[in-house]
């Protein structure tokens, strides 16, 4: 059944404006592993985010305005979160079908569709201490649930979370923390930690 046809739009606001709001946890996470920069770049994308999604409205084509978020994520500077945040939005425009009714299909198959993408640019896999250990998780319950969209966001919010606690407990193979070895263990991983809020983000705004 077709949902409301800002659903999207709703969805990827209150999901940036989540990471938006923990930016100051994010920069603590990154100066214990880090150059501190994450929280940082991460206000840039969500601004990025606001600015390009608050103008869709009922005629914007979904595929068309992914792809252009994702020119504009690309041109933000700050490390490796640009371009990876960009891939995986890229892999959700790439995904979308043009004019397409938003349904809980649709939704899943975009979703799938950005993991798909950030998978191919990063080639991390769980246990690398990254975003993908809260991705990776999140994107197995999208795919494999058989239950209502609505329980499934909330159960890959809840995975995605539950990966990124995780990486306290793991050697970085990426980025600078993979030089401080032993040091890093007891301190997750800010990028994993900003897509826990994504995909609690994306799980709140399904409700909205």
């Amino acid at each position: 059944m077709p949902l409301e046809p800002l659903k999207i739009k709703t969805m990827l606001l209150t999901a940036a404006r989540e990471i938006a709001d923990h930016v100051d946890i994010l920069t603590d996470l990154d100066c214990a592993l880090g150059d501190g920069d994450h929280g940082t770049t991460m206000k840039k994308l969500t601004q990025v985010m606001f600015d390009q999604i608050e103008p869709w409205n009922e005629t914007t084509n979904l595929k068309d305005g992914l792809e252009s978020l994702t020119d504009a994520l690309e041109d933000v500077s700050g490390g490796s979160a640009g371009p990876l945040f960009a891939a995986f939005v890229y892999g959700m425009a790439e995904a979308a079908e043009s004019d397409a009714p938003t349904t809980d299909d649709f939704i899943r198959q975009i979703l799938l569709g950005a993991y798909d993408e950030f998978f191919t640019t990063s080639k991390a896999v769980i246990g690398d201490k990254t975003m993908m250990d809260a991705i990776a998780p999140a994107t197995e319950v999208i795919r494999n649930s058989t239950t209502d969209m609505k329980t499934t966001l909330e159960e890959a919010a809840r995975a995605a979370r539950s990966g990124s606690d995780n990486t306290a407990g793991m050697l970085a193979k990426y980025g600078r923390a993979r030089y401080i070895g032993d040091r890093c263990l007891g301190h997750k991983d800010p990028g994993s930690v900003t897509f826990a809020y994504f995909y609690e983000g994306l799980a709140t705004g399904y409700f909205v």
